[in-house]
């Protein structure tokens, strides 16, 4: 662990060169400091290595024998120091851990296969569960690559952007008494509700909204994820609130009726997290990218309150 890397570049370069002169041009190094770095790998190896031979250096058996590795060695490391900058999509063999919450996962992770799938085919995907607090950690650690999540109370070397603000909305069973009309502030509040959340209680985000407002609802149900929810609505009255984008996803699957939130409840806010490091990463910088142009694809697609 302690042997100099330096030394094998001198090494590989008079190995091809043949020549101490040339190695140390291609190195842009003097001949005696070729030299001295050909005494230390001697003495490394206990063997010559190169022998005089008129005006240039054969290699000895040993040399021969340890050329393919360190050339192999060096080709590695070059493609590992160059892969923050030099990235091609077509023809890149990489894996990135993203942070996903359940509720964009969902949403997000379609778009972002069919990218991969025209653009990437050598890329593959980590859709990672996280901890909240150990984001900041996880980011700089590079065990996650990106984070997509709610606004998060992050240190200066985490960089973060708005990727999308999906408004919430009402579901209900297609054939729901409250589906035939308008949705009512009154109407929704008498009904009974299912509550999404990973904690085991708390105020949901529509429920903070209704406190701050000196309003009330009746929660009967509190589950884990947006699809349970989306299941129990569809076989009863109970009413769910939940971002637009989640709504549409989950009427493909069910027999939803979509109606516009009957009061003003907070949007479903989404940021772009990543560390400093990776700020210039070119596949970092490639994959934020694709994930801007898949948020903004279904905003653009998202239709108006009407026509919910």
């Amino acid at each position: 662990m302690r042997f100099d890397l330096n030394l094998f570049r001198v090494f590989d370069a008079i190995y091809a060169t043949g020549s101490l002169t040339r190695a140390g041009e291609l190195l842009h190094l003097t001949q005696p400091a070729v030299s001295h770095a050909l005494g230390r790998l001697r003495s490394r190896f206990g063997d010559p290595l190169f022998r005089r031979e008129g005006r240039g250096m054969v290699a000895t058996p040993r040399a021969h024998a340890l050329a393919p590795g360190v050339r192999q060695a060096l080709a590695l490391l070059d493609a590992g120091l160059r892969a923050g900058h030099d990235f091609e999509p077509s023809s890149a063999v990489r894996r990135f851990a993203v942070g996903l919450r359940e509720v964009i996962e969902m949403t997000m992770l379609p778009g972002l296969l069919t990218v991969l799938r025209a653009e990437a085919p050598g890329v593959t995907l980590a859709s990672v569960q996280f901890a909240r607090e150990s984001v900041a950690r996880d980011l700089a650690r590079g065990q996650l690559d990106l984070v997509m999540d709610i606004a998060l109370p992050l240190g200066p070397e985490i960089h973060r952007e708005s990727l999308f603000d999906d408004p919430l909305c009402i579901v209900m069973r297609r054939d729901h008494p409250l589906a035939v009309a308008p949705l009512a502030q009154e109407d929704w509040l008498a009904g009974a509700h299912v509550v999404v959340s990973g904690r085991p209680s708390g105020l949901s985000l529509e429920d903070a909204a209704l406190q701050r407002a000196g309003l009330h609802r009746q929660v009967q149900l509190r589950c884990q994820s947006y699809a349970s929810g989306c299941a129990a609505v569809a076989t009863s009255d109970l009413l769910l609130a939940l971002p637009g984008r989640v709504a549409r996803e989950q009427a493909r699957r069910f027999p939803l009726h979509i109606a516009p939130a009957p009061m003003r409840l907070p949007s479903f806010r989404v940021q772009l997290y990543w560390h400093h490091s990776a700020e210039d990463d070119a596949g970092s910088r490639w994959l934020r990218d694709r994930l801007r142009a898949v948020a903004d694809r279904e905003s653009a697609d998202r239709p108006s309150g009407d026509e919910l």
